[in-house]
C-alpha cells in the first residue's frame, strides 16, 4: 500500500520540499520507489514502472544536490571547530606564557631585592668598621709637635712667659693643622673604601641586570618560536582542510552536474508500452 502511494506523496512532487529532506529520508523513498517499480514491471505495469523511474531519477539528482549542500554546511561547521581550536590552543599558550613570565619576573625581583637588601648590609657593616676605629681615636703628634711640647715645659721651667705663650699659640695651630690633616686622610681613606665598595656592587648590579636581560630575551625567543609552531601547525591544517573540501565539493559538482550515479541501464518502458498496444 505504502509503494502504490509513494509517487502521490506531495513531499515528493515539489522539488522545494524534497531539498528539506535528509539524504536518509531520500534514500527511504527512493528504496521505495525501487520496489515499486521492480512490482510494477513484474505486474507489467509499464507506465507506474516508467513513472517511478523517473522519479527515481529527480530523487537520486536531489538527493546529490542535498548531500552538496549537506557537505557545504559540515564544513564551515568543520572550518568553525579548527577555528575554534586554534583560538582556545593560542589563548591556553598565552595564558602559559603569562604565567611563566610572572614567575621569571617574580624571582628576578626577589633576586634584585636580596642583591639590594645586600649591598644596604655591605655599607652599614663599613660604615660600623669605619666607626669603630676611628672612635676615641687620638692623633698621634707629629716630632715637631712633641718638640715644641718640650720647649714650651723649658720656657715654663725658666719662667719665659712670652716664649711659653708664643710657643703655645705655635702648638696649637700645629695641632689644629694636623687634625685637619688627619680628618682629610680619615675622609679619603674612608671615601676610597666605599668608593671600591659601590664600583663592586655597581659590577654585580650590572651582572645581574645582564643575567636577567638574557633570561628576558631567552624567554621571548622560545615564546615567539612556540607560537610561531602553533600557528604553523593551525595553517597547515586549515590548508590541508581546505583541499580536502575543495576536492569533496568538486566531486560532489561532479555527480550533480553529471547528473544521475550509475544505476544500471536504463529501462525503456515507453517502448514496452508502444510495442504492447501494436500487438493488440
Amino acid at each position: 500500500m505504502e509503494q502504490q502511494n509513494i509517487l502521490n506523496r506531495s513531499t515528493i512532487k515539489n522539488e522545494k520540499n524534497l531539498l528539506s529532506l535528509s539524504v536518509e529520508k531520500l534514500d527511504e523513498y527512493i528504496n521505495l520507489l525501487k520496489d515499486f517499480q521492480q512490482k510494477s514491471e513484474v505486474e507489467a505495469k509499464f507506465v507506474e514502472a516508467d513513472l517511478a523511474q523517473k522519479k527515481i531519477e529527480q530523487l537520486i539528482k536531489i538527493k546529490n544536490k542535498r548531500k552538496l549542500l549537506d557537505a557545504k554546511t559540515q564544513q564551515v561547521e568543520q572550518k568553525d571547530d579548527l577555528e575554534r581550536s586554534q583560538k582556545e590552543e593560542l589563548d591556553e599558550f598565552n595564558k602559559e606564557m603569562d604565567k611563566k613570565f610572572y614567575e621569571l619576573n617574580e624571582k628576578f625581583q626577589d633576586m634584585q631585592s636580596k642583591l639590594e637588601e645586600e649591598h644596604n648590609n655591605q655599607l652599614k657593616e663599613l660604615q660600623q668598621k669605619f666607626e669603630e676605629k676611628y672612635n676615641g681615636y687620638t692623633v698621634k703628634p707629629s716630632p715637631e709637635l712633641i718638640n715644641l711640647n718640650k720647649k714650651l715645659e723649658l720656657y715654663v721651667q725658666k719662667k719665659d712667659y712670652q716664649n711659653a705663650h708664643q710657643t703655645q699659640i705655635d702648638i696649637a695651630n700645629l695641632t689644629k693643622k694636623e687634625k685637619e690633616k688627619f680628618e682629610k686622610e680619615k675622609y679619603k681613606n674612608i671615601k676610597k673604601e666605599i668608593e671600591n665598595l659601590q664600583k663592586k656592587q655597581q659590577n654585580e648590579s650590572k651582572v645581574l641586570e645582564q643575567k636577567i636581560q638574557s633570561s628576558y630575551n631567552s624567554f621571548k625567543k622560545q615564546r615567539a618560536l612556540k607560537a610561531l609552531e602553533l600557528l604553523l601547525k593551525y595553517k597547515n591544517q586549515f590548508r590541508d582542510l581546505e583541499n580536502k573540501h575543495t576536492n569533496e565539493i568538486n566531486d560532489l559538482q561532479k555527480v550533480v552536474q553529471g547528473g544521475m550515479l550509475k544505476q544500471g541501464k536504463k529501462k525503456n518502458y515507453s517502448e514496452v508500452v508502444r510495442n504492447k498496444n501494436m500487438h493488440k
